[in-house]
C-alpha cells in the first residue's frame, strides 16, 4: 500500500523544495493531518501541512501561519487561498504527511518553496 511506497528522503535531510505557491516566510510547529477532521485540531500559527485541501477546509486558513501540501499546483484550492488569505504556501512535497510530524518546527518559504526542519 501507500505506507510501503519508499520516500525519497535521504537520512538527516532537512531541506525539502516544493512548488512555491504564495509568498512569505514563516515558522511555526507543524500540524500534520490525513482529513479534515485532524485538520480541526489546528491551533493558530501553526503549519498545516496534509495530502489536498479542499473548499471544506478554507476556514482553517484563517488559523494557520503556513501551508504545505502534498498534491496540487498554482492553480488548486490551497494555493488559491493561501494567497487570498496572505500566508505562505508550498505545494507538491511528496510524502510530506509522512516526512514531517506534528510539534516539529518548520520554517517555510512560500517565495521559493522551502520546507526547512529547524
Amino acid at each position: 500500500g501507500a505506507s510501503t511506497r519508499k520516500l525519497n528522503v535521504r537520512p538527516g535531510q532537512r531541506m525539502f523544495e516544493g512548488v512555491p505557491c504564495s509568498s512569505g516566510r514563516v515558522e511555526g510547529a507543524a500540524r500534520v493531518v490525513e482529513n479534515l477532521e485532524e485538520a480541526r485540531a489546528l491551533q493558530r500559527g501553526e503549519i498545516l501541512v496534509a495530502r489536498y485541501t479542499n473548499p471544506g477546509w478554507t476556514p482553517l486558513f484563517n488559523l494557520a501561519g503556513g501551508i504545505v501540501i502534498e498534491e496540487g499546483g498554482l492553480l488548486s484550492h490551497g494555493a488559491v487561498v493561501a494567497r487570498e488569505y496572505g500566508i505562505p504556501a508550498v505545494l507538491r512535497i511528496e510524502g510530506a504527511t509522512k516526512i514531517f510530524h506534528t510539534g516539529q518546527r518548520l520554517r517555510i518559504d512560500g517565495s521559493v518553496g522551502i520546507v526547512e526542519i529547524l
